[in-house]
């Protein structure tokens, strides 16, 4: 595969955008609707950041937190003792982007000539949603297809999604409409 100039800061750029939607943390943390961070509410700014395993009592049914997270949301693989540097994280979260650009050629037809600015909100809404959530965004794509940026981010911010990631929707429907990506929040490609 040809990896040019465009492909890397089209990577580089999501990468960016994802490490400040998803946020870092070093060690594994439970599911917010699990069982378990319900139970230890008073945990709640030290998930991630410390190890679960020093956190809550010996003893306790670790599985009773899963879907467990670590790095920037990646939770395959990943148990109550999965610890991921930042380093880690980011050469993780690169490949990922690569493997979505690749599924997300395959499944839209149109993927491949749009927009990288485009293609930016894809990626994040396919790694944050998974791919098949995002196909499920069927009038959006549509619009998008059509090149009906405006339409296309009024249904984004019309989503339960929008509401659950709120800003970040704000954002990407912004860029989407707008087909540009503001000055702070460009990726470098150093």
């Amino acid at each position: 595969m040809l990896v040019t100039a465009s492909k890397i800061k089209l990577v580089r750029q999501v990468a960016s955008d994802l490490m400040r939607h998803e946020g870092f943390r070093e060690y594994a943390y439970p599911d917010p609707l699990s069982e378990m961070r319900k139970k230890f509410k008073q945990f709640e700014s030290k998930w991630g950041y410390v190890s679960a395993l020093t956190l809550v009592p010996k003893g306790t049914d670790m599985s009773t937190g899963g879907p467990w997270t670590v790095g920037v949301g990646f939770t395959n693989g990943v148990t109550p003792e999965t610890r991921m540097t930042r380093i880690q994280a980011e050469r993780r979260l690169e490949e990922e982007v690569v493997e979505l650009d690749l599924v997300l050629s395959s499944k839209l037809s149109w993927y491949k000539t749009a927009s990288d600015v485009t293609k930016s909100v894809l990626l994040n809404m396919a790694f944050n949603l998974g791919v098949a959530g995002l196909l499920k965004f069927k009038n959006t794509l549509a619009y998008i297809e059509q090149k009906n940026f405006t339409q296309a981010a009024n249904n984004m911010l019309q989503s339960l999604w929008a509401k659950q990631v709120q800003g970040r929707a704000t954002e990407l429907a912004e860029r989407l409409r707008t087909q540009d990506i503001p000055k702070e929040y460009e990726a470098t490609l150093q």
